[in-house]
């Protein structure tokens, strides 16, 4: 199997810099890489981060199967779970978060809790998101990223609440 060759970090900080000044040449670079080595996730895990970043949740979801099939690690099914949790499609999310924890047990940990919290109170199951918030530390804050409950403690089991409170009013629990 044929390897993209691994750039410096100068080199990579100006290839991310593209996504947010010329997403368009971003993608491009993304594809050549694929062309040229197709046996290599990192192009397509680029192009997710393109997709991800331009909310084109379906576009990451294949991207990111490819880039699994190819061998990438516990990071791209984590990473694949936040894209099904994009997509409203929350238990395939939870299920894919409880596979990173079991490969990975604490590594990712508090953010496969919020993001199962996030999931389990979209789906309306309050008593699963308060239990998911439980694990989060007690002096933790950080937005929430690409969706997911964020804040401190208190305002994430807040949000949980009365996300879970509107899915059950609207019958999608």
């Amino acid at each position: 199997m044929r390897r993209a060759p691994k750039t410096n970090e100068i080199e990579w900080r100006q290839y991310c810099q593209l996504l947010l000044t010329h997403p368009e040449q971003y993608l491009r670079i993304a594809d050549d890489t694929i062309r040229q080595y197709p046996d290599d996730p990192r192009g397509y895990l680029d192009c997710v981060i393109y997709w991800m970043d331009f909310e084109q949740y379906d576009c990451a979801l294949c991207d990111i199967d490819h880039a699994l099939a190819l061998g990438a690690g516990t990071m791209t099914r984590y990473r694949r779970g936040v894209v099904l949790r994009c997509l409203g499609r929350y238990q395939e999310a939870i299920d894919e978060f409880n596979r990173v924890e079991a490969e990975e047990p604490r590594v990712y940990s508090p953010l496969l809790e919020i993001d199962r919290a996030t999931c389990h109170a979209r789906l309306g199951n309050l008593e699963a998101a308060l239990a998911e918030c439980a694990r989060v530390p007690d002096d933790f804050c950080m937005p929430g990223l690409d969706g997911a409950l964020g804040g401190t403690k208190s305002q994430i089991i807040e949000t949980a609440r009365r996300l879970a409170a509107e899915a059950q009013a609207s019958g999608d629990a």
